[in-house]
């Protein structure tokens, strides 16, 4: 546990909530983990590194009921940062309301501020039309924070129960949003400032459940090499497998403290902007993550890609954080940047 193992960045609620989060069990549908999520407590608005520990130990169990968790966080934190619909946060927060955050569509990825989804006003409201694809939990939500562009810039809406349709990602409940002159609440006219301010609170845990999928395929390892035997003996016996096993637990080690630092920094900032050491937390636990998966997928051997068993999950379920809430390439181009303009980079 990361509180165990790392007590040096947590006090001792986090050790509580780190206790519930791994005691935590649910399944069916997304509906109905976020509905137990609510019931245990687990979605409340805590700090960074609550959203870590509780990340860190959902991801090591269901990765589905880790996506319902943090699709929630999105939803709520806009609202909650905007001081608006306090009776939607409040019924997401319990697990009544599944949330999603609209900001992706099929011509603004990476590329965020070419959002062509338009809204209109109408009357005292807003009008919006356009789609959002690739949205998590989008097929199972009631409401979703969708970013569309006004006459003045880009903004934040709610909308109330949208139209959606799945989409074949595996592992994961996503969708597209199809608005067509579709009633919205408008949230913040500033919607760039509050989806950044969303995801650079959010980034760092996407390390920790990138944390809590290598843990969980180093375990299945090292089950698997102690039990298998191969030219006379155990394969935990070679000296190549017992490399490999090494190399596991150090990228596992740094992405822990990766992702411990930057939500460690994140807590401590105070309303400053840490977008770099963000940044950095999310690739660093992203991609050491992935080589944890590939090598035992690889010491599995033909039964690490049979569709079902545990490692193949867990190779399908690391690969895309390495894109959402900021894909590798953009978030070192953010690094870079930092470094590149820095005084006393190299100090």
């Amino acid at each position: 546990m990361f509180t165990g193992q790392f007590p040096y960045f947590f006090g001792p609620e986090h050790g509580a909530l780190e206790t519930r989060a791994r005691d935590f069990v649910a399944s069916g549908s997304i509906r109905e983990r976020v509905a137990a999520l609510g019931q245990s407590g687990l979605l409340e608005r805590r700090d960074t590194r609550s959203l870590a520990v509780t990340r860190r130990q959902l991801a090591y169990r269901d990765p589905l009921t880790d996506l319902a968790f943090v699709i929630q966080e999105l939803g709520c934190t806009p609202l909650e940062t905007a001081g608006v619909l306090p009776e939607v946060v409040a019924a997401a927060r319990s697990g009544q309301r599944v949330l999603a955050f609209g900001l992706t569509e099929p011509g603004a990825g990476s590329d965020v501020r070419a959002v062509a989804t338009t809204a209109t006003p109408d009357g005292d409201g807003w009008r919006l039309t356009g789609t959002k694809h690739f949205i998590s939990n989008a097929p199972d939500c009631d409401g979703a924070v969708v970013f569309a562009r006004t006459p003045t810039g880009v903004a934040a809406f709610f909308v109330d129960h949208p139209a959606t349709e799945a989409q074949g990602v595996a592992s994961h409940s996503i969708g597209r949003l199809l608005l067509s002159h579709t009633p919205a609440t408008l949230v913040s006219p500033r919607g760039f400032a509050l989806a950044f301010g969303t995801l650079e609170r959010c980034r760092p845990s996407v390390g920790a459940a990138a944390v809590g999928l290598a843990a969980r395929a180093l375990a299945e390892t090292v089950a698997h090499v102690r039990g298998r035997e191969q030219f006379g003996a155990p394969l935990a016996e070679l000296p190549v497998v017992r490399l490999r096993l090494a190399e596991m637990k150090n990228d596992l080690d740094i992405a822990a403290l990766a992702t411990l630092h930057a939500c460690w920094t994140r807590d401590q900032a105070q309303g400053a902007r840490v977008g770099p050491v963000m940044a950095f937390g999310k690739v660093v636990a992203t991609e050491a993550a992935q080589r944890v998966i590939d090598t035992a997928v690889q010491l599995h051997g033909g039964s690490g890609v049979e569709e079902g068993s545990v490692v193949e999950m867990l190779y399908r379920a690391v690969r895309p954080l390495r894109i959402y809430e900021g894909a590798t390439d953009v978030l070192l181009g953010v690094i870079g940047e930092s470094v590149a303009t820095r005084k006393g980079a190299g100090d």
